[in-house]
């Protein structure tokens, strides 16, 4: 990637019947009764919080943001209500959770993790499972212009205007689905002490399923550059452009590896003694 890429804007498209079920469930799921919806954030919560990361050979525990980044659901799969959790670590992103319900065979659990960091990480807390990825290959890449501003506001815009340009693929079963860019960031953050003058969070998306985090940060360097990071949260093959450029792809998963800097797990998990107890949390539902 280099700076001759920012001279122009990508625009997707998605087919119509996609788009009309995205509008139809995006209107009953909002026309469902508040508590309800309120009882599987709940439970979501419970979940996300009951995870406990630490990074390399640190003893400190992390546990996620209290509030989601982002709730959502996907028409076009079978999540019918998810939220997407953070951790992190002075102030820096490390890790991200997507936490949903799926309504296979029941309406089951899945956890979707993927590492933020170039280190080695570790999250327990369940009793079926525990991750633990290896050193993960962000492959960042490096952008030297425009500088990044000296202004918060004004390194905001640039950000937006830097996710902006890129334009995202997904392949499943050969079925292939274009994303799109959330114009907002879900996070934005400041680590000084890591020399990261400014960082926010964007997703790509299908509907309001986040596919791909697309990770931008100012750097406090001499000159001060900025590099963006992209990260799966989707078993299947993705691939990320500029124009005609692919700057970023994914193989499909197809095996689970728990030492993978992205893995999933997916289950019933309705029995409260699956979960580690929580100090100050209520019953698992």
């Amino acid at each position: 990637m280099n700076g001759n890429w920012m001279s122009s804007a990508i625009t997707t498209c998605r087919p119509a019947l996609w788009a009309v079920a995205v509008v139809a469930s995006a209107q009953a799921f909002a026309a469902e009764p508040a508590p309800e919806r309120d009882a599987r954030l709940d439970a979501m919560r419970q979940r996300a919080e009951s995870l406990k990361l630490t990074v390399g050979d640190e003893t400190e525990i992390h546990r996620v943001r209290p509030v989601p980044l982002l709730r959502y659901n996907d028409p076009t799969l079978t999540t019918t209500d998810g939220t997407l959790w953070l951790w992190e670590v002075r102030n820096r992103p490390v890790a991200a959770i997507c936490l949903f319900m799926d309504s296979r065979d029941g309406f089951q659990w899945n956890y979707e993790l993927v590492a933020l960091k170039d280190d080695s990480l570790k999250v327990e807390g369940r009793a079926l499972w525990n991750w633990r990825p290896q050193h993960p290959e962000r492959g960042w890449q490096s952008i030297t212009t425009p500088l990044p501003a000296d202004m918060a506001n004004q390194r905001l815009t640039q950000m937006k205007t830097l996710v902006a340009l890129f334009e995202g693929e997904e392949t499943i079963n050969g079925e292939l689905n274009r994303m799109r860019i959330l114009p907002r960031p879900v996070h934005r953050y400041s680590a000084p002490e890591d020399g990261i003058l400014d960082g926010a969070l964007f997703l790509l998306v299908i509907g309001t399923n986040p596919e791909v985090l697309v990770q931008v940060e100012a750097l406090k360097q001499t000159p001060p550059a900025w590099r963006v990071g992209f990260a799966r949260m989707s078993s299947a093959e993705l691939t990320v452009r500029h124009e005609n450029d692919i700057v970023w792809q994914a193989k499909r998963v197809l095996e689970w590896n728990p030492r993978h800097e992205y893995f999933s797990h997916y289950g019933p998990d309705r029995d409260a003694a699956e979960r580690q107890p929580v100090p100050g949390a209520g019953a698992t539902p």
